[in-house]
């Protein structure tokens, strides 16, 4: 459940903030106020906060997995969400280009100067560093969920505070989540599920089932379409999804 995990506690110098959070919040106004100039908090999380109770990770993310925000333009200009599909249609065009410029690059023999802007990237090099000099370094990484939180699906991908050292990764227990959070997160945890099933035994039919489970895109299109949808992905990509039944 990438960028799909919560905040249990919020602690300032050991006073829980979530009562003071929850009062705040009352005012329907109040996270459209400037946090800073040019900055407000996410409309969504605060959404989510106010109905569920906590702040989730998401950072831009959540309405990706969930059926409420993204279902009208007119929803999706309430919580301020912009419009993707001039990024989505210029992704293939961009991609290539640098592909083509790293390529020249490399065959040129270019040094690439090491970097911190990279926030992406930093991580990993973190993770490479704890590991070789024994450098113990906090991270929140995606890990297998071997017992991590009890009320999500065993063996599930889930995100959480995870030390590093030359023993590896660490990840945290976190116990049982709160019951309306560990639902919203399984409504997209067996979805993945679904998903991997029909990858792996090359299930069409299975493939299918797993999207029109999907929270996100069942709150926009209807079975009909979503059926749809999914014969012209396989007709599109079939150089690279044959064998499927």
């Amino acid at each position: 459940m990438n960028h799909f995990s919560w905040f249990l506690d919020i602690l300032y110098k050991g006073e829980d903030c979530y009562p003071r959070l929850r009062e705040l919040y009352k005012d329907p106004d109040s996270h459209l106020k400037p946090l800073y100039p040019g900055g407000h908090l996410d409309p969504v999380e605060i959404e989510i906060f106010k109905t569920f109770g906590y702040f989730d990770t998401g950072g831009g993310h959540t309405s990706i997995y969930l059926p409420y925000f993204r279902r009208t333009p007119e929803i999706v200009e309430r919580y301020r969400m912009g419009d993707n599909s001039r990024m989505y249609n210029e992704a293939p065009l961009n991609s290539a280009k640098q592909d083509a410029e790293i390529r020249q690059q490399l065959k040129s023999g270019k040094k690439f100067e090491l970097s911190s802007e990279h926030r992406f990237t930093v991580i990993a090099a973190q993770v490479i560093n704890a590991i070789e000099t024994n450098t113990q370094t906090r991270i929140f990484g995606n890990v297998k969920n071997n017992g991590l939180i009890t009320n999500l699906l065993e063996g599930c991908v889930v995100e959480v505070p995870c030390m590093v050292d030359r023993g590896g990764v660490h990840p945290a227990y976190i116990g049982e989540l709160p019951t309306q959070l560990a639902a919203l997160n399984s409504s997209s945890v067996y979805v993945q599920k679904m998903a991997v099933e029909g990858i792996v035994e090359k299930d069409k039919n299975k493939v299918q089932q797993s999207i029109v489970l999907d929270p996100l895109t069942n709150s926009m299109l209807s079975i009909d379409e979503i059926k749809q949808m999914v014969a012209e992905i396989f007709k599109a990509e079939k150089e690279f999804l044959k064998g499927y039944k």
